[in-house]
């Protein structure tokens, strides 16, 4: 029985049944016109927070907490604002579309400037 359950979550994993990955936005953040999934960029920013319930919180909903992140002080948790332990963190990652090259460019140059106005 354990193998068969062993199994049954490796073919759910491979077939595309595991959790996935968040969408590309529909709308480039820089420009406002249609984006394209043939011109992306990743962005990626991590950083500590004071707790493994912090953690939890985070990752349960990344995106609630964005804004907390961008704004993060060095040294102080974005959720919760005490003392922040470099022993957990968190990361707020994401595959981001744009309409045209010099948008990603711009994009590149300045992420956190232009993060938070990626929208489905």
């Amino acid at each position: 029985m354990k193998h068969l359950t062993t199994l049954l979550a490796i073919l759910l994993f491979s077939s595309g049944f595991a959790a996935a990955a968040e969408a590309l936005n529909t709308v480039c953040p820089v420009s406002g016109k249609p984006a394209s999934p043939a011109i992306t960029s990743n962005y990626s920013k991590t950083v500590a927070v004071c707790c493994n319930k912090c953690k939890t919180q985070f990752n349960t909903t990344p995106k609630a907490y964005l804004a907390n992140i961008l704004g993060a002080i060095s040294g102080q948790c974005p959720l919760s604002k005490k003392k922040a332990d470099s022993a957990f963190t968190v990361t707020y990652a994401r595959q981001v579309a744009f309409a045209d090259a010099a948008s990603k460019a711009e994009f590149d140059k300045a992420p956190d400037k232009w993060i938070k106005e990626v929208r489905q």
